[in-house]
């Protein structure tokens, strides 16, 4: 038995509407695998169209091993943030033979140490407003101390922008070969 449905024309139109939208989000959604290591969690609206929303998957035991330096870095980053201590520390040994046991490496790089009771950036120049000079930066010195590097002065710019300014500077102070890091004409070269 068949069933008649009356419809008055606005009925009509508002159900062909429906069904070309339908229709539409059909053909504009669009069917993407995630990435290895990613999984779909529900679908996102870009530029009129739908995607999948992959989303990193989270394990259990998260792996902290880096195929790189900058992943590892990134990967130390976030625990020191959400301040979760390594599973097992680094034991970092400089070329002087002076060992420390630390938690932030990068690569071969030691990024933090102390320096009079305070953890201080290894190699990282910063600004010395009230300070002997322009700048300053810690390093490691031959011994294998951390010493403070003060360079630049205060009441000068640094033009490096200009081509002639700058073939002076490092003529004058000799930038091919600008020496150890715990020397300030290393960090004024590096500068220019």
């Amino acid at each position: 038995m068949t069933k008649i449905v009356r419809l008055t024309e606005s009925d009509l139109i508002n159900l062909v509407k429906r069904v070309l939208e339908e229709q539409n989000t059909n053909e504009s959604e669009i069917t993407e695998k995630c990435w290895k290591g990613y999984t779909q969690k529900g679908m996102k609206t870009m530029f009129g169209k739908k995607y999948p929303n992959c989303v990193k998957k989270e394990s259990v035991g998260e792996t902290d091993e880096a195929s790189s330096p900058a992943q590892q870095a990134a990967i130390a980053i976030n625990m020191k943030k959400r301040g979760i201590k390594p599973k097992n520390k680094t034991l970092y040994e400089d070329e002087y033979g002076s060992v420390e046991e630390t938690e932030f490496v990068v690569g071969d790089l030691l990024t933090e140490a102390e320096y009079q009771g305070r953890k201080v950036t290894l190699n990282k120049p910063f600004l010395t407003p009230n300070g002997p000079k322009k700048r300053s930066v810690y390093v490691k010195n031959g011994k294998g101390n951390v010493v403070k590097v003060n360079f630049g002065d205060p009441n000068m710019r640094i033009k490096k922008n200009s081509p002639s300014h700058r073939k002076s500077f490092r003529a004058r102070h000799h930038c091919e070969n600008p020496g150890p890091k715990d020397r300030p004409r290393y960090w004024s070269c590096r500068a220019w």
